[in-house]
């Protein structure tokens, strides 16, 4: 691939600020109209989320770069792109089969992070699309609790490691969601809108 080529992959053809959610647009906090509530209001008062771990290193070290990125593998080797996703701790996924394909190579996640869900055998399938998997870095998922279309995450904030997580939606709304990844005290580490 000639140099001019990989540039075109690599970055913007002319030089442009770009905001975080015009990559991610599950970051897009006005997506959301509902009234933010405090997160320890939804800590105390939320409904218990059962969720099963799918994967659990806590020691695994979340690269800073990855061969994935390299521009020879064209795919995920937009600069931009790669730095939106290095900035936050958690990641939906909820179903297509080429979204976890691209989304695990965006996150540089090892193979066996993914997978089946054990929670239901359709799961991430038009027969069964209430399954979201959350792939969360650096922290120890305790609990996830639901109160008035908010989840909040809780649990340890670590240096390193790799959790993920699956739940059930099928018995809450189906409208927008604020989820956020919080320490048992309160304090929003993380956030992304759930559809």
């Amino acid at each position: 691939m000639a140099c001019e080529e990989k540039l075109k992959i690599l970055e913007p053809s002319e030089p442009k600020t770009i905001y975080d959610y015009e990559i991610l647009p599950d970051r897009d906090i006005s997506k959301f109209k509902e009234k933010v509530l405090p997160i320890p209001l939804v800590q105390r008062e939320g409904s218990n989320i059962p969720f099963v771990t799918v994967y659990k290193n806590l020691n695994w070290q979340r690269p800073a770069y990855d061969s994935l990125w390299h521009s020879s593998n064209w795919r995920w080797s937009n600069v931009p792109t790669n730095m939106s996703y290095q900035q936050h701790r958690v990641f939906d996924y909820e179903g297509g089969g080429s979204w976890w394909y691209d989304l695990s190579g965006h996150l540089a996640l090892p193979g066996e992070a993914g997978g089946p869900s054990p929670i239901h055998e359709f799961a991430f399938t038009i027969k069964y699309p209430h399954v979201v998997r959350l792939i969360v870095f650096n922290f120890d998922v305790k609990s996830i609790k639901y109160y008035k279309n908010q989840y909040t995450v809780s649990g340890e904030p670590l240096r390193k490691g790799l959790t993920v997580v699956d739940f059930n939606t099928v018995n809450l709304p189906k409208n927008k969601k604020l989820l956020q990844l919080a320490t048992p005290d309160g304090y929003e580490l993380d956030y992304l809108i759930l559809n």
